[in-house]
Protein backbone atom coordinates (compact mmCIF):
# COMPACT_ATOMS: atom_id res chain seq x y z
CA UNK A 1 0.00 0.00 0.00
CA UNK A 2 1.43 3.57 -0.39
CA UNK A 3 -0.57 6.28 0.47
CA UNK A 4 0.64 10.28 -0.05
CA UNK A 5 0.17 12.50 2.66
CA UNK A 6 1.43 16.16 4.39
CA UNK A 7 3.22 16.46 7.87
CA UNK A 8 0.83 18.68 9.61
CA UNK A 9 2.37 18.42 13.05
CA UNK A 10 5.21 17.39 15.09
CA UNK A 11 4.89 16.46 18.71
CA UNK A 12 8.03 15.66 20.18
CA UNK A 13 8.90 11.82 18.34
CA UNK A 14 5.64 11.76 16.71
CA UNK A 15 4.55 13.31 13.79
CA UNK A 16 0.84 13.68 12.44
CA UNK A 17 0.19 12.98 9.06
CA UNK A 18 -2.92 13.94 7.27
CA UNK A 19 -3.62 11.82 3.88
CA UNK A 20 -6.78 11.25 1.97
CA UNK A 21 -8.53 8.29 1.80
CA UNK A 22 -10.00 6.33 -1.46
CA UNK A 23 -13.17 6.28 -1.81
CA UNK A 24 -15.21 3.48 -0.60
CA UNK A 25 -18.22 3.65 -3.31
CA UNK A 26 -15.73 3.69 -6.59
CA UNK A 27 -15.84 7.22 -6.68
CA UNK A 28 -19.41 7.39 -7.23
CA UNK A 29 -19.65 9.34 -4.21
CA UNK A 30 -23.27 10.91 -4.83
CA UNK A 31 -24.68 7.58 -4.76
CA UNK A 32 -23.57 6.54 -0.74
CA UNK A 33 -23.20 9.82 1.38
CA UNK A 34 -20.21 8.51 2.95
CA UNK A 35 -17.21 10.61 1.38
CA UNK A 36 -18.08 13.74 2.84
CA UNK A 37 -14.64 13.95 4.69
CA UNK A 38 -11.91 11.98 3.10
CA UNK A 39 -9.15 13.57 5.34
CA UNK A 40 -7.65 11.63 8.31
CA UNK A 41 -4.74 12.38 10.58
CA UNK A 42 -2.08 9.32 11.19
CA UNK A 43 0.22 9.46 14.05
CA UNK A 44 3.95 7.93 13.28
CA UNK A 45 7.36 7.97 15.06
CA UNK A 46 9.49 10.56 13.51
CA UNK A 47 12.19 8.64 12.48
CA UNK A 48 13.58 10.53 9.39
CA UNK A 49 13.48 14.11 11.05
CA UNK A 50 10.52 15.51 9.56
CA UNK A 51 8.90 18.57 9.90
CA UNK A 52 5.69 20.32 9.48
CA UNK A 53 4.66 20.83 5.35
CA UNK A 54 7.24 17.90 4.16
CA UNK A 55 4.98 15.39 1.62
CA UNK A 56 5.67 11.99 2.45
CA UNK A 57 5.14 8.74 0.64
CA UNK A 58 3.64 6.18 3.41
CA UNK A 59 4.25 2.61 2.63
CA UNK A 60 3.17 -0.61 3.88
CA UNK A 61 2.90 -4.11 2.61
CA UNK A 62 -0.45 -5.29 1.96
CA UNK A 63 0.06 -8.76 3.08
CA UNK A 64 0.37 -7.08 6.98
CA UNK A 65 -2.72 -5.03 6.45
CA UNK A 66 -4.90 -7.48 4.60
CA UNK A 67 -3.98 -10.33 7.66
CA UNK A 68 -4.73 -7.80 10.23
CA UNK A 69 -8.29 -7.36 8.75
CA UNK A 70 -8.77 -10.61 8.21
CA UNK A 71 -7.81 -11.08 11.91
CA UNK A 72 -9.96 -8.63 12.88
CA UNK A 73 -13.42 -9.35 11.45
CA UNK A 74 -12.46 -13.24 12.45
CA UNK A 75 -12.22 -12.59 15.86
CA UNK A 76 -15.16 -8.99 15.68
CA UNK A 77 -17.50 -12.29 14.27
CA UNK A 78 -16.23 -14.98 16.88
CA UNK A 79 -16.55 -12.72 20.07
CA UNK A 80 -20.42 -11.87 18.72
CA UNK A 81 -21.36 -15.65 18.24
CA UNK A 82 -19.83 -16.41 21.94
CA UNK A 83 -21.58 -13.58 23.65
CA UNK A 84 -25.18 -15.10 21.81
CA UNK A 85 -24.10 -18.66 23.27
CA UNK A 86 -23.26 -17.92 26.55
CA UNK A 87 -26.56 -15.62 27.06
CA UNK A 88 -28.38 -18.68 25.00
CA UNK A 89 -27.19 -20.64 27.57
CA UNK A 90 -27.73 -18.54 30.45
CA UNK A 91 -31.84 -18.62 29.65
CA UNK A 92 -32.52 -15.68 27.61
CA UNK A 93 -32.74 -14.24 24.35
CA UNK A 94 -32.46 -10.53 25.64
CA UNK A 95 -29.32 -11.86 27.37
CA UNK A 96 -27.56 -13.42 24.53
CA UNK A 97 -28.19 -10.13 22.56
CA UNK A 98 -27.12 -7.54 25.45
CA UNK A 99 -23.78 -10.37 25.92
CA UNK A 100 -23.32 -10.33 22.01
CA UNK A 101 -23.18 -6.87 22.14
CA UNK A 102 -20.80 -6.11 25.05
CA UNK A 103 -18.51 -8.98 23.61
CA UNK A 104 -18.67 -7.29 20.29
CA UNK A 105 -17.93 -4.38 21.30
CA UNK A 106 -14.71 -4.90 23.95
CA UNK A 107 -13.27 -6.92 20.64
CA UNK A 108 -13.62 -3.33 19.08
CA UNK A 109 -12.02 -1.46 21.35
CA UNK A 110 -9.35 -4.12 21.89
CA UNK A 111 -8.44 -3.98 17.88
CA UNK A 112 -8.86 -0.23 18.47
CA UNK A 113 -6.24 -0.01 20.87
CA UNK A 114 -3.67 -2.71 19.12
CA UNK A 115 -4.09 -2.41 15.63
CA UNK A 116 -1.25 0.93 15.47
CA UNK A 117 0.87 -1.51 16.76
CA UNK A 118 0.26 -4.31 14.76
CA UNK A 119 0.88 -2.64 10.84
CA UNK A 120 4.36 -1.15 10.27
CA UNK A 121 4.21 1.76 8.13
CA UNK A 122 7.20 3.07 6.93
CA UNK A 123 7.29 7.25 6.06
CA UNK A 124 9.73 9.05 3.06
CA UNK A 125 9.92 12.43 2.20
CA UNK A 126 8.89 13.34 -1.21
CA UNK A 127 11.51 15.66 -2.66
CA UNK A 128 10.36 17.36 -5.77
Amino acid sequence: MEKLGVVTKINGNYMDIKIHRDSACGENCASCGLCQNREMTITLKNTGGFSAGDEVRLLSEDKHILKFSALGYLSLTLLLLLGGAVGTALGSEWLAFALAAIFLFTGVFVLRWISPKSVEIIAEKITR
